[in-house]
């Protein structure tokens, strides 16, 4: 599993040479340990791993990813194609939450951590629109597609220093509807 705040593992539109991952491993083949019975059973006193559970998508099965498996690996060997899942917003959250606390046993709010990753979250959500807007209008999922637009939507972003009004709630609008009114005038796509 990737770990570390998406600016610490990116260089603009690309992932940096080295990226840190955490090992996954199977809790349960079976059982989906989720909701607030299961959070207090399993997970509430565990800050050692992250549960992930459902992780695939079929309805079945808990696996884990246990912070004290961490390595280093070239951003060459994570095949986009080979991507398994991809954590919500709120489950990032609670990924920063539960590595803080298991690194410094300091437990920060959810709500102080929403705070400051809502820059973050909006610029996820907006590479994203324009990622699927030019997939769309291409016609193609190809790695050479999604790298392309990452990279255009990276320069876009760059310029008019539109990722630090990111960081501005006001500014933040303003750059929103200019990233999707670029979307509708490249791709012709969602807005």
């Amino acid at each position: 599993m990737l770990f570390l705040h998406p600016c610490t593992m990116r260089r603009g539109s690309q992932l940096t040479p080295e990226v840190t991952v955490i090992g996954v491993k199977v809790k349960s083949a079976k059982k989906v340990m989720t909701g607030p019975e299961a959070w207090e059973k399993h997970w509430s006193k565990t800050f050692s791993v992250m549960p992930l559970p459902d992780m695939y998508c079929g309805g079945r099965g808990t696996h884990v990813a246990e912070f004290m498996k961490m390595a280093t690996v070239p951003s060459t060997a994570l095949a986009r194609d080979r991507r398994v899942a991809t954590l919500s917003a709120e489950g990032r959250l609670y990924l920063l939450q539960r590595a803080f606390y298991h690194f410094s046993r300091a437990v920060i709010p959810l709500g102080d951590l929403r705070a400051s990753m809502r820059p973050v979250e909006r610029e996820i959500e907006l590479q994203t629109d324009w990622v699927e807007s030019c997939c769309d209008q291409q016609g193609s999922l190809t790695d050479e597609v999604i790298a392309e637009a990452e990279l255009a939507f990276d320069a876009f972003l760059t310029t008019d220093n539109r990722r630090d009004s990111l960081q501005d709630g006001e500014s933040e609008f303003a750059v929103a509807r200019a990233v999707k009114k670029e979307i509708e005038m490249r791709y012709g796509g969602q807005s």
